[in-house]
């Protein structure tokens, strides 16, 4: 019966990373590589057999070593394996994995405190059966009170902050205070009961788990803070334009009711000419006219105000810097997506373009094209001469003017995945194409 439950205490042990590796999961829904229900009934259950074999409890059952000693080099394959299977750059899907282990350590503790309350002499390197049992339960615990969180604001901040010195600082913290409870932990249980060490011990162990908790919460009201300051901004630019193109095509419209007043003066002029016969004073006279009459700056590309004001901006800015662009667009007057996203996501890529030709001569023009399928689907392609191919780490474009990738970019990838599209930047014999696709 000794034997069957000390093979049986580093088995439960082990399968303490099953709710783990199902947090670990859970705020990168939208971003893996494979479906979430393939992943859930291909990866658990195999993880669980795994756990259960004599290459995991039993082994260490059998040495007499600590279930760390299994768990650790298998943490490495498993974060290898996360990395694979997330769409998300390496430092996210890092801080997720170095945030599910912290909050581990910290139901290692209290387990701890449980398991010394039922036996108060150290059961060898594993918990005892009930210890087990109580720790198991902890972890199952943690993953159902993190799974609203894990599910809204992880997802939030996974998917719209894209700032990678934010996420640099924050592999530290897990870590820190995974360290705090490895230190924590006593090496026999009877130390526990030497004065009120116990009581320090749980008292300290909810403390580091309530200010990590916080500093989590500080750093994700500080996130929307961020995303709403920015969003008013790109709003702000947005009113901008259109106010701009209001002011131009208001001109427009003034020096087209001005000509029309003047029109019929033209005509009675024009109409003594030529009853005079004097077609060469017609001729001068019409000449003279067209070098008075307003250039047509009026352009209308769509029939939703927001995207042409967008589009005008950027054609204006690519006149006064001397680039070529052609613009073709075919869609709907109401936006497939909210008008401040789809603007923001089309000055981006309108941005990019025209900075890569600021310095460049080129006789090709950039391209702008952008085609609605129905109601739902929108494509975006955007072409531009670029005589080397970007630099790129990963699947990241870096920026050509900071250290990092592109924030342009990101923003760009970030809105099309949001929507449930794919946006791909490509280069090829020295055209640069960004292509977004937008099914929401």
């Amino acid at each position: 019966m000794d034997d069957t439950y000390g093979v049986l205490r580093p088995m439960l042990e082990l399968t303490a990373v099953i709710p783990a590796a199902i947090l670990c999961c859970l705020p990168t829904r939208d971003h893996l590589r494979v479906p979430p229900r393939l992943l859930l009934l291909g990866g658990v259950p195999l993880l669980l057999l795994l756990l259960r074999s004599a290459a995991g409890g039993w082994l260490c059952w059998s040495l007499c070593v600590s279930t760390n000693w299994w768990l650790f080099p298998w943490l490495i394959v498993f974060a290898l394996l996360f990395r694979r299977a997330v769409r998300l750059p390496g430092w996210k899907s890092v801080s997720v994995l170095l945030g599910v282990c912290s909050a581990l350590s910290f139901m290692s503790n209290l387990a701890i405190i449980a398991d010394a309350l039922l036996s108060r002499s150290h059961p060898g390197p594993w918990y005892t059966l009930p210890g087990a049992v109580i720790y198991v339960a902890l972890c199952w615990l943690v993953l159902l009170c993190l799974w609203y969180p894990a599910t809204h604001a992880v997802h939030w901040l996974l998917s719209e902050i894209e700032m990678p010195g934010t996420w640099y600082v924050f592999w530290v913290l897990p870590v820190v205070f995974t360290g705090l409870n490895v230190f924590l932990q006593p090496q026999d249980y009877s130390v526990l009961f030497t004065g009120r060490l116990m009581l320090v011990d749980l008292i300290t162990s909810i403390l580091l788990m309530g200010l990590m908790l916080l500093l989590y919460l500080l750093f994700y009201i500080m996130a929307r803070g961020l995303s709403q300051g920015m969003r008013l901004i790109q709003e702000n630019e947005i009113l901008q334009m259109q106010a701009a193109q209001y002011r131009s095509l208001q001109k427009n419209m003034e020096d087209v009711r001005r000509a029309r007043h003047d029109l019929r003066q033209h005509f009675i002029a024009l109409q003594g000419c030529v009853e005079s016969g004097d077609l060469s004073a017609v001729a001068d006279y019409v000449n003279a006219h067209l070098s008075t009459l307003p250039l047509d700056t009026g352009r209308v590309y769509c029939r939703n105000f927001a995207v042409n004001a967008v589009l005008c901006h950027y054609m204006d800015l690519a006149l006064q810097q001397e680039t070529d662009m052609t613009i073709s667009v075919q869609m709907e007057e109401e936006t497939v997506i909210p008008e401040p996203e789809l603007c923001a996501l089309l000055g981006n890529l309108l941005e990019n373009a025209l900075e890569a030709c600021i310095w460049l001569r080129n006789n090709r023009p950039i391209q702008v094209r952008i085609s609605q399928e129905g109601r739902s689907t929108l494509a975006i392609t955007v072409d531009n001469p670029c005589p080397q191919p970007p630099q790129r780490e990963g699947n990241l474009l870096l920026s050509t003017k900071h250290k990092g990738p592109g924030f342009g970019t990101q923003s760009v990838r970030v809105i099309a995945e949001h929507y449930h599209g794919d946006a791909r930047f490509e280069w090829e014999s020295g055209v640069f194409r960004a292509s977004v696709l937008l099914n929401p």
